[in-house]
């Protein structure tokens, strides 16, 4: 520069090789914003998850009190999925074909290996306006097969991971609790803390990592979660090649399920498919549908193998055995009720029960309990089986319940009885969902030519 310029003119340079050199720094900046968005167009992938738990499980008993269990739990899953997302309606949903599906959980010295029906492989996964639902369109899932492909880390869920503006490598940006929720497969999300961060950008893979802490709840339960997941985003394909999680995870013992003390690694990896073995438009045209009531129902098959029942998802098996199914029916963390199944002696030739023979049975099991009857009905269940309803409230120390019996017999005399026992305070929000429950009762040994296992000799017709 010319020293001996005048004064305004030497201002004047130093000005605009000042904003030259701001205007260099700001196109280095912008060089490096990047902005993350799903794809417009549905993906086809090959997916493989990995799933290892460890760690202790706990169960509330009524001789010993709460009593602890080393668990373990093993799985692979691999199948091809169609993803489609709408941006317009923020509808996330996959149709996927499991081709192959492996899991072990041992408990203390006991190992399951839950499995999926071969004409239940096909399977919707949906995440829209924080309602995340699976079910099969090939029929109703039983509870096991819906916990099976129910993991962490939905693939639908993994747009979530996103951030909503431009970020730099560096950047950070808050997850949304009621996305973590459901990437999680908890039921909601308290108060959370998890950051995500967009730690690099390399040959157009972007590397984003989350971590922290979160207070959550599992059907009214508290769980605390602390967590890592990083997730590899493809940005010319707008698509996720791996995504991978390792948390920790301390449950409450909850009505329906029992406490968690375990680590967890899940470890999922998508591949790009130029063609389908086992989907095509057909099936993808027929599964890309809006959700049904029935395709939330559960199948209940009990061990004696004689009956099947259709069921909301907020039903849960605590006992099952030949003679007798116990179920609890929890909704955010509130029992709602209770229903026993038992299954009674035959009736002898030329007997049949009787309304009032079943308020007797009920009166001598109930006792000093029971306050009155409020409700009589007899009507053929299915038009053919003979059916009684029965309804009487009472009470228990100083809390008023209402319980409501259900008697059926078959056409070869075997009897069943529905007791569904309802706090007062809860008779409103329970409705008629008895009469549903019954109403989907269904004899299977009359469609396989099944018997049922014989029915124990000591079964109490009223007391469960």
């Amino acid at each position: 520069m010319n020293l001996n310029l005048p004064k305004p003119i030497k201002r004047f340079l130093m000005i605009a090789a000042l904003l030259s050199f701001m205007s260099q720094i700001s196109r280095g900046v912008w060089a490096q914003t990047y902005t993350f968005q799903p794809s417009d167009q549905p993906l086809q992938q090959s997916v493989d998850v990995a799933i290892a738990v460890e760690g202790k499980v706990k169960m509330k008993t009524t001789r010993f009190g709460v009593v602890e269990e080393n668990v373990k739990v093993t799985g692979s899953q691999s199948f091809e999925q169609w993803l489609g997302y709408q941006r317009a309606t923020q509808l996330c949903r996959a149709v996927r074909y499991y081709h192959d599906l492996q899991s072990k959980v041992s408990i203390g010295e006991g190992q399951v290996k839950p499995a999926l029906r071969m004409n239940r492989k096909l399977i919707v996964d949906q995440y829209q306006f924080d309602q995340h639902h699976l079910y099969s369109p090939q029929g109703k899932l039983t509870r096991d097969e819906l916990d099976l492909v129910n993991t962490q880390l939905s693939p639908t869920l993994f747009y979530q991971l996103l951030p909503q503006t431009p970020v730099s490598a560096g950047d950070s940006w808050e997850l949304d609790s009621a996305h973590l929720s459901a990437i999680l497969a908890l039921d909601a999300v308290a108060q959370n803390d998890v950051k995500a961060t967009l730690k690099s950008v390399e040959n157009g893979q972007a590397v984003i990592v989350c971590q922290g802490e979160i207070a959550g709840g599992v059907n009214g339960v508290l769980t605390e979660v602390q967590l890592t997941l990083q997730a590899l985003y493809d940005i010319s394909s707008r698509s996720f090649s791996k995504v991978s999680l390792d948390m920790t995870e301390r449950r409450g013992i909850g009505h329906a399920r029992p406490g968690l003390d375990v680590s967890a690694k899940v470890v999922v990896k998508s591949t790009p498919l130029n063609e389908f073995i086992r989907l095509n438009d057909s099936i993808i045209q027929k599964c890309n549908r809006p959700m049904t009531d029935r395709d939330a129902l559960l199948s209940l098959v009990p061990v004696a193998d004689a009956i099947e029942l259709e069921l909301s998802r907020d039903w849960h098996v605590m006992m099952d055995q030949p003679e007798l199914l116990v179920m609890r029916q929890v909704i955010r963390g509130d029992l709602i009720s209770q229903c026993s199944l038992s299954r009674l002696k035959p009736l002898g030739d030329n007997q049949r029960m009787t309304v009032e023979l079943l308020k007797q049975q009920i009166q001598k099991s109930l006792g000093e309990r029971l306050a009155e009857f409020t409700e009589t009905h007899q009507e053929p269940l299915h038009g053919k089986y003979p059916h009684l309803r029965v309804s009487a409230v009472g009470l228990v120390g100083e809390v008023t319940f209402q319980w409501v019996y259900h008697h059926v017999t078959d056409v070869k005399g075997n009897q069943y009885l529905f007791v569904f026992t309802i706090p007062n305070d809860k008779v409103s929000q329970f409705g008629l969902q008895d009469r549903q429950v019954v109403k989907s009762f269904v004899f299977r040994n009359e469609l396989s030519g099944k018997q049922p296992i014989p029915a124990s000799a000591s079964t109490d017709t009223t007391k469960r």
